[in-house]
């Protein structure tokens, strides 16, 4: 699909001619008409096709890129990017600050999500992913108690959502987490016994999961989920990880 930027092709009307242009981008691109890759017609042209000037265009296409949907590059133009992922960070990230979220509420919301995931991956998840994710689960293990433990942790829990084939899931599972794993390597940093006090005591848990999904036993999946994130809540209020580390690593971000 593509989208025909012919000079004086867009009617506007009597509203701010910014927010036009971008409303009709942001359409195009999310339906789309803009396909993910390709490089938006030059300043000049957007101009000529909804008749406005240079910087309205400019206004636009910087309201684009702070959505996540465009990327500017000096010198050779604004290409469509529209990842998911960046969509939902973006959004939801708005909203953990805006209302003050603390870490243990992202676990709360993380604990629904695993539970579709892990109900779903008993029926659709393959026996190679599932070798693989008791992979992932393994690296976690062997680097529970050093400051190697954000990346393997980041891994064995994205596998896990990937595990279920919904790219709804993925994309909201995957904001919180990057957001987990941000506090992980904020705090090892400055704490380096923090893996092994946190990570090294949810071992047993991991593996339930993985022992679950592999006998395809829905309900032990689920009920080894449960501990797992009760015991992770636990964990993090015993070592004061909350609203203070995740307004940490938002400024570092």
């Amino acid at each position: 699909m593509t989208s025909d930027f012919t000079a004086g092709g867009f009617r506007r009307e009597r509203t701010s001619a910014a927010d036009q242009v971008l409303a009709d981008l942001r359409t195009k691109i999310l339906s789309g008409e803009l396909a993910k890759g390709s490089r938006l017609p030059s300043e000049r042209e957007l101009s000529a096709y909804y008749d406005v000037s240079g910087p309205t265009v400019r206004e636009a296409i910087r309201a684009l890129s702070a959505m996540s949907l465009v990327d500017v590059r000096h010198g050779s133009g604004s290409y469509v990017v529209a990842e998911s992922s960046a969509l939902m960070h973006s959004a939801m990230t708005a909203v953990v600050e805006l209302e003050s979220i603390d870490l243990v509420s992202i676990l709360d919301l993380s604990e629904t999500l695993y539970q579709q995931v892990v109900s779903l991956a008993v029926e659709v998840a393959s026996d190679d992913e599932l070798a693989a994710f008791r992979e992932s689960m393994e690296a976690v293990q062997r680097n529970s108690d050093g400051p190697t433990l954000p990346e393997p942790l980041r891994d064995f829990l994205l596998a896990l959502v990937a595990l279920s084939h919904n790219r709804l899931l993925t994309a909201m599972s995957s904001y919180l987490i990057e957001t987990q794993i941000a506090i992980v390597r904020t705090s090892t940093s400055s704490e380096p016994d923090l893996a092994r006090r946190v990570a090294g005591n949810l071992q047993a848990q991991r593996a339930a999961i993985v022992d679950a999904l592999e006998a395809r036993d829905r309900d032990a999946a689920s009920a080894a989920i449960e501990e797992y994130m009760a015991r992770g809540r636990e964990l993090v209020r015993k070592n004061k990880l909350a609203r203070k580390d995740l307004v940490l690593q938002r400024e570092r971000a």
